[in-house]
This record gives C-alpha cells, sequence and structure tokens, in this order.
C-alpha cells in the first residue's frame, strides 16, 4: 500500500466513524444527557485512552514542554472545545441540515488556510471537487424544496465556527509536526478540550444521567463516541495528514455525510427523497473519484 492509499484510507475510515456517531449521540440524548455532557466525554475518553495507548506504544510522545503544553491547550480548545459546542449552538438554532451543510464548508477553511500555512497549490481539480461535494451535501441535508427554513444569524456563525474548527483539527497538527508529534498534540489537545468543558458541567445532573441509564448501554454508547468515534476518527484524520494534502483528507471526511445518512435510513428508518440518495452518489463519486484518477504529476 502506498503513501497516497494509506493518506486516503485514514481519511475515509475518519468519514466512516463520524458518520455513526450519530447512533451513540441518539442514545445519550435519550436518557438526557445534554450536547456538553456528550463533547466533554468525547475528549476526556479519547484523550485517556490515547494517552495508555501512547505508553506503550509511543512513550517519547508524551514528553512535551511548558510552551507545548500551552499549544495543546490552545489546540484543544479552539479545534474540539469550540467546535462541539458551535455545533450544538448551530442545530438549536437553524436546520440540521443547514448546520450540516456549513460544517462541511470545512475543505473551502483547508484550502485558503492551507494555502497561507503550508504554501499548498489549490489546483482546479480540488476547486472543482469542493463545490461538486458542497452540492451533494445540500441535497442529502434535503435543503432543495424544503420551504420556508428558519434562519437565525447567531446559529449561522456558529455553524460557520463549527467549519472552521474541523478545519483547524486537521490543520494545527500538520502545522506544528516540526515541533510537536501528532501523537503528541493529539492526546494533550483531546484532555486540554476536556479540561475546558469541564467547566461548563453540572455534576449533579451528570451524575443523574448516568444513574437512570442502563450500565451496559451506559458504557458501550460512551466507548463509542468516545474511542471508536473520537480517538480513532480523529487520530486517523490527522495521521492522513502524512501522507496526503490536507485539502484532500478533508475533501474525503465529506463523506461523513453520507454514512451518516444511510445509518439514519437503514438504522432509524428514516425517509431518504430521491434527491438525497443523488447527493449521496454525487459526494462519493466526487470525494474518491477526484483522487483516484488524477493523472501522476498530481
Amino acid at each position: 500500500m502506498n503513501n497516497r492509499t494509506k493518506g486516503m484510507a485514514l481519511a475515509i475510515i475518519t468519514a466512516v466513524m463520524w458518520g455513526i456517531m450519530g447512533v451513540f449521540v441518539r442514545t445519550l440524548s435519550q436518557y438526557q444527557f445534554t450536547n456538553l455532557e456528550i463533547s466533554f466525554f468525547r475528549c476526556a475518553l479519547a484523550g485517556v485512552a490515547y494517552f495508555l495507548f501512547l505508553i506503550f506504544t509511543n512513550p517519547s510522545a508524551l514528553k512535551i514542554d511548558l510552551k507545548g503544553i500551552f499549544i495543546c491547550l490552545a489546540y484543544g480548545a479552539a479545534a474540539y472545545s469550540i467546535s462541539f459546542v458551535s455545533y450544538s449552538v448551530a442545530v438549536s438554532r437553524i436546520p440540521v441540515g443547514v448546520a450540516t451543510v456549513l460544517m462541511f464548508m470545512s475543505p473551502i477553511w483547508v484550502a485558503i488556510l492551507g494555502r497561507f500555512m503550508f504554501r499548498e497549490k489549490l489546483k482546479k481539480s480540488k476547486i472543482i471537487t469542493i463545490f461538486v461535494c458542497l452540492i451533494g451535501a445540500v441535497l442529502v441535508a434535503d435543503l432543495v424544496g424544503s420551504g420556508n427554513m428558519r434562519l437565525d444569524g447567531l446559529g449561522i456563525l456558529a455553524g460557520v465556527i463549527n467549519g472552521v474548527g474541523v478545519a483547524l483539527q486537521i490543520l494545527l497538527p500538520k502545522f506544528f509536526a516540526k515541533d510537536y508529534e501528532r501523537d503528541t498534540l493529539l492526546v494533550y489537545g483531546f484532555l486540554g478540550a476536556a479540561l475546558v468543558l469541564l467547566f461548563g458541567i453540572d455534576f449533579s445532573a451528570l451524575s443523574v444521567h448516568m444513574s437512570s441509564t442502563p450500565v451496559l448501554s451506559l458504557l458501550w454508547n460512551l466507548f463509542g463516541i468516545g474511542i471508536l468515534c473520537t480517538m480513532v476518527a480523529n487520530v486517523a484524520c490527522v495521521k492522513s495528514t502524512q501522507y496526503v494534502e490536507a485539502t484532500t483528507t478533508s475533501i474525503l471526511s465529506a463523506l461523513e455525510v453520507v454514512v451518516g445518512t444511510l445509518v439514519g435510513f437503514v438504522i432509524f428508518h428514516e425517509h431518504m427523497t430521491l434527491l438525497q440518495m443523488l447527493g449521496a452518489v454525487i459526494i462519493v463519486v466526487g470525494a474518491i473519484g477526484s483522487e483516484i484518477y488524477q493523472p501522476k504529476s498530481e
């Protein structure tokens, strides 16, 4: 397996893990867990699990200086805490479909910021692919022909911030890769984000939510959001930038919306229109096809 294939495979793993997250989030929400509590568990469990994993696999990555600690805290707060919270604000104030499309503007932010941070040349094929995926996301989110929509300025701003946060999750570890290992930024970024989110937790309410949830269900769903959909997904996302451009990783992560829609259709028996199916096909063809079929010179 060559490096490009590795990078694409890791980005697709990211999309799949993020796409199935709705299964675990919905279950926890049924037991009254709030978005802030779920976000906290995502970061805390991912951070602790990855810390333990690195003790045995890459202990040198756990060594960090004072400057690195501040960088990791800032990375965790900007890329995870703010991103997770802003998404919750967005979906509470504007339609979920609009929030989803705003989140999938992240390839655009990655392309723009990557041009300044890494001097990555934005090829015409990348620009076309980004807009093709956005068109597909609009169709999958069922925004076409949905009638009057309630739009809110703060909700739209939160959605845009969330998209920027997703872009920073991809870009910042690559930006600091010369000074700190990606593993270092990831593990302390997760823990830093959990620390920031900790200040917004109502522990009395959290204890009630945990005690009212069946033990096996609680453990499985926390494992799902913390380990599978955060640690595995985000590590794969960041690692993919070792092998392919950040823009490529971001474009392939757009497959999340396809996986999420299919999960809703298969598991939750949600209705899918022909336009949504068409949008899913457009995203798959646009994201994967553009990365597979391109000149060797690229």
